[in-house]
């Protein structure tokens, strides 16, 4: 397994803090999920963890240690991420795109071998991509090239995946079946996921652990009966919330929710 701890983070874009002060230690082989208002550093947190961003303050440290010391390659070897915006600068045959991800494996100018092949079938074959691997990107559905981008990440074969809002642009079924794909193989392979979702109740559904933010800051973590109060709901996401436990998973469910208070021109308003 491998170990991912944060510590003491802060991150700054164009003069900006967007993280202050984050200290997290990732679950081996459970699935987190980081939610919070727009804007309040999710998706700058897992950047970071995959070092396409650098902290100016603190460490992301793999198995102790430094991600900064460490080579592309390694980092890639035990870290993985989905952007929230896969763009394609050129049309690509599905199974030749999988392929891309085998290359942290690959020594310099070495070709792929008959085993990179066995695992990106495999990893087509997981996330049922396998049966349009031979179509083009631009042919596929959202939901499709969802499974296509997922299988990306599992042929890469690290132990970490982070997805940055993987349902993002997808109607409710296919929502549904990315983030069932996604459990399925935590469950099956126990890897660690980390995920930045905006829909609450999807985010206690799938989720082992809850990071809670609020401008570019950790509220709380911990597990979802745990965390989700309508106080925390109350003062990270300005709502009233009507908390239920969902009899099949025993955990809390939003059963409706309402603005905690408005605010018109700066000026707040209680409900």
């Amino acid at each position: 397994m491998t170990n991912v701890t944060l510590k003491d983070i802060d991150v700054e874009l164009n003069e900006r803090k967007i993280l202050n002060n984050i200290n997290l230690e990732l679950m081996e082989g459970k699935v987190t999920t980081i939610i919070g208002p727009n804007g309040c550093g999710k998706s700058t947190m897992l950047k970071t963890i995959s070092r396409i961003i650098s902290a100016k303050e603190g460490g992301v440290y793999i198995n102790d240690m430094n991600i900064r010391q460490m080579k592309s390659k390694e980092v890639a070897k035990k870290v993985s991420i989905l952007s929230q915006r896969n763009g394609l600068q050129y049309d690509i045959p599905v199974k030749d795109l999988v392929s891309f991800s085998r290359y942290p494996h690959l020594k310099r100018f070495q070709s792929l071998k008959p085993a990179d092949y066995e695992i990106i079938e495999w990893a087509l074959e997981e996330t049922g991509a396998v049966e349009f691997k031979e179509r083009m990107m631009s042919e596929l559905s959202g939901g499709q090239a969802q499974r296509v981008w997922i299988s990306l990440l599992l042929a890469q074969e690290a132990d970490v995946l982070l997805l940055d809002e993987p349902t993002t642009f997808l109607d409710i079924h296919h929502q549904l079946e990315t983030l069932n794909i996604v459990k399925r193989l935590n469950d099956d392979a126990r890897q660690t996921v980390v995920m930045v979702l905006h829909d609450i109740n999807h985010a206690i559904k799938y989720s082992d652990n809850l990071v809670i933010m609020k401008a570019g800051e950790i509220i709380t973590t911990g597990h979802p009966n745990e965390v989700l109060t309508n106080g925390i709901l109350n003062d990270v996401f300005n709502i009233n919330g009507k908390i239920s436990i969902d009899p099949i998973t025993n955990k809390p469910i939003l059963a409706d929710y309402d603005l905690f208070c408005e605010t018109v021109k700066g000026v707040k308003y209680g409900s």
